[in-house]
């Protein structure tokens, strides 16, 4: 399997993780790594590439704007242009992630390997997944992680409005995303069964999705058992040594009484973390903070008025209830850590002390940190609301409590603390059951078994029984003929039929496709009608619409990129002064990137010309104008035509643009024909096209055959098409207008 994962905000590499730099740096970043380091090393496997957001910005490491980054000799970060290159929240990137999808097709199509699986974290990635699986025709795996439909339910208890939430989060048009994955997904996995119940149960669901609990696993070589530093034998790796001294060091400047037991808390300073209720708890029990030091690890900060209005009220608020409760000489709260290194290392200190580890977040999806603590020896209490049921029933190694229940908590910290058989069988239990249950190559091993049930097989997307999927076969494709319909592919029936079975003893070589003036739906009304079937591609509406395979398939990557300063109100307020406009039919003709008209009889093309580009240059409205046949108009964004769908459609597939052979007749042609591309007019053209014989340099051949005939003979003078094969063909001895062409 060569497995494609997605994690798109960019803050991911393999050396020096920044987990809780900010809200989208969480446990996520070393689930994604670890998932993709492992699964390379299983025998089913082939390669796995992570996917990710190329950064350039000064602010963050240089690290993140390599284009490759190797985890082994089969696995890689690949990060890929999105949005600019400075680091921006992943709310912001909504807008991008077209070209995201984009830019994953070309690379893939590029490198000449389709995926086995699709796999999308969060819902930004989640809907880049579905899009670039629907593409290839394979199976889209979907792990939300963090879902938008209970966020919003908290941010309302919080006092937001949905208006809000909206403006900072995006959140509803993340909750529609993440349905859309849901509809589309062939399989979801998750990490706990409160997840799978509770987060997703929100959601309205198919019958048939296959949801999968796989919890993750832990790096076991950095989670190591404490008391692993008493074992005569055992090497160490120095960086941890090190990491454990500075550690040290730095929490006695903390301290009036540094030997005590330390209760350590590790999360993002985020409101939901609720860290208050661990200070509260602490700060009103003297029994407490007499037998044990306290030490919050809330992300990492250089200077608190910097950092977002969520976090700097959440660590004001620390700072506060530490001055509160004089917490002073038992309440550390260092500014900064590394995940790689010292986290393991605080827990095992805090582990040798006799301490514990506490969560005491609202919610906790999952409860990554409840794993690791127990996986050197630190007994946990954390929050009972969430994934941390899953983990005390398999690894009993710690305590559930309501978060909310002040006296709860507080006497399950003491019993910890105080009841040394409890705490060793506790700290035995999680040393031994994380390794039976929290493995990483446990956790693959579960994960490929549930691939392998759809290995292969189509997504749930619109695709058609039986047919190759659209990016699947344009991937493998290094030619293709894009032609119009009217006047050109169709008008002499026979010789459409002869252009036809042509293409269709070469289909495994030269894809083909369809580049009209009309609007989808007439396109597909005028191919049923000649029954024209085995279409890869259309460009419909003048270029300004494009469409895969037989489910015609929209590419949205070409819409976004149309978006840009298109102002069609304001261009038919410019037009409708002309009174020799006239609106074509609302239904077909008018898209939401074309605009169309008809020329009135009582002025011609060249008088009309530089009367629209005067009204149309008065709209501020960056714009492309098309006049064809002397009496149509079309008005579409300045990035759409035929030729720059043709263009964008080379560079997206990796075709060599010398290889995309192109037919026309007419003026909406034109752009198309001309450049590069293996142009073909046929004779049947209308005059708008003659002064392209006089064009220098141009790779323009001018058929003497008409229609169909004139493609042929096109596709021949550029050598895109064995000759052998038609001549062998037993039409040949009946058809003499074809030998002619030959």
């Amino acid at each position: 399997m060569y497995i494609q994962l997605i994690s798109i905000h960019g803050l991911v590499r393999e050396q020096n993780v920044e987990m809780g730099r900010d809200a989208d740096t969480g446990g996520q970043i070393r689930y994604v790594l670890e998932l993709a380091k492992t699964l390379a090393n299983h025998p089913a496997v082939e390669a796995v590439d992570l996917f990710t957001r190329r950064i350039r910005d000064r602010r963050v490491s240089s690290d993140y704007g390599q284009d490759i980054e190797r985890l082994s000799d089969n696995c890689r970060i690949v990060r890929l242009p999105c949005g600019g290159g400075r680091y921006i929240r992943k709310e912001r990137l909504w807008p991008h992630l077209d070209e995201f999808v984009d830019g994953m097709i070309a690379l893939t199509s590029r490198e000449g390997r389709a995926p086995t699986i699709v796999h999308g974290h969060y819902a930004d990635a989640g809907y880049v997944a579905k899009e670039v699986a629907a593409v290839f025709g394979v199976p889209f795996v979907f792990t939300g992680h963090s879902l938008g439909k209970p966020k919003l339910d908290y941010l309302l208890e919080e006092g937001w409005t949905v208006e809000q939430a909206n403006k900072e989060l995006a959140i509803e048009h993340r909750i529609n995303i993440e349905q859309e994955c849901l509809a589309a997904a062939d399989c979801v996995i998750t990490s706990t069964h409160h997840e799978c119940d509770q987060q997703y149960g929100k959601y309205r669901k198919r019958d048939d999705v296959d949801f999968q609990v796989i919890p993750p696993g832990t790096d076991l070589e950095r989670f190591f058992p404490y008391y692993d530093y008493e074992m005569p034998g055992i090497e160490i790796d120095e960086r941890f040594k090190q990491a454990r001294i500075r550690l040290q060091n730095d929490l006695a400047r903390f301290y009036t009484a540094p030997e005590k037991p330390l209760i350590v808390a590790l999360c993002r300073p985020d409101r939901r973390k609720n860290i208050g209720a661990l200070i509260e708890a602490y700060g009103n029990s003297m029994e407490l903070q007499a037998i044990a030091n306290l030490a919050i690890f809330a992300g990492i900060r250089d200077d608190i008025e910097s950092m977002p209005d969520n976090e700097q009220q959440v660590l004001t608020d620390m700072l506060l209830a530490m001055d509160r409760y004089n917490l002073y000489g038992k309440l550390a709260i260092p500014k900064h850590h590394d995940s790689e290194f010292e986290v393991p290392e605080l827990y095992r200190i805090a582990a040798a002390s006799g301490g514990i580890f506490v969560n005491t977040a609202f919610v906790e999806l999952f409860g990554l940190t409840a794993i690791e603590s127990s996986a050197v020896g630190l007994p946990f209490v954390v929050t009972e609301n969430g994934g941390p049921q899953d983990i005390a029933e398999n690894c009993e190694s710690g305590l559930l409590v309501d978060v909310n229940n002040q006296q709860q908590l507080t006497d399950a910290m003491i019993q910890l603390l105080t009841d040394r058989d409890r705490w060793s069988v506790c700290s035995s239990n999680g040393v031994n059951r994380v390794r039976e249950h929290y493995t990483w190559e446990t956790h693959v091993r579960h994960y490929v078994d549930c691939l392998g049930d759809f290995d292969s097989a189509p997504a749930r997307q619109p695709l058609a029984t039986g047919t190759t999927a659209a990016g699947r076969r344009l991937a493998s494709l290094d030619k293709i003929l894009i032609t119009d319909i009217d006047n050109t592919l169709i008008g002499d029936d026979e010789a459409c039929q002869r252009l036809l079975e042509l293409l269709g003893r070469h289909r495994r070589h030269i894809g083909f496709g369809i580049a009209s003036g009309r609007s989808l739906e007439l396109v597909r009304e005028a191919l049923e009608e000649q029954g024209i079937k085995d279409i890869d591609l259309i460009i419909s509406s003048v270029g300004a619409e494009i469409y895969y395979g037989p489910e015609f398939t929209p590419d949205r990557g070409w819409a976004r990129q149309l978006r840009s300063k298109w102002r069609p109100d304001r261009i038919r307020e410019a037009l409708d002064a002309l009174d020799f406009l006239q609106l074509q039919d609302r239904d077909f003709a008018q898209r939401e990137f074309k605009i169309s008209y008809d020329l009135s009889e009582e002025i011609t093309a060249e008088d009309a010309e530089p009367l629209l580009y005067e009204a149309l240059n008065t709209s501020e409205s960056a714009y492309s104008l098309i006049i064809s046949h002397g009496t149509f108009v079309d008005v579409l964004p300045h990035r759409a035509s035929k030729g720059k769908a043709v263009r964008y459609l080379a560079r997206k597939w990796n075709f060599p643009i010398e290889q995309v052979a192109t037919a026309g007749d007419s003026g909406n042609d034109r752009d198309m024909l001309q450049g590069r591309t293996a142009g073909i007019v046929v004779a049947n053209h209308d005059q708008e096209l003659a002064s392209l014989k006089d064009s220098k340099p141009s790779r323009v051949h001018f058929a003497s055959g008409s229609y169909a005939d004139g493609i042929i003979e096109g596709l021949h003078h550029y050598r895109l098409i064995d000759k052998s094969l038609v001549e062998s063909s037993p039409l040949q001895d009946s058809q003499t207008h074809m030998e002619n062409v030959l």
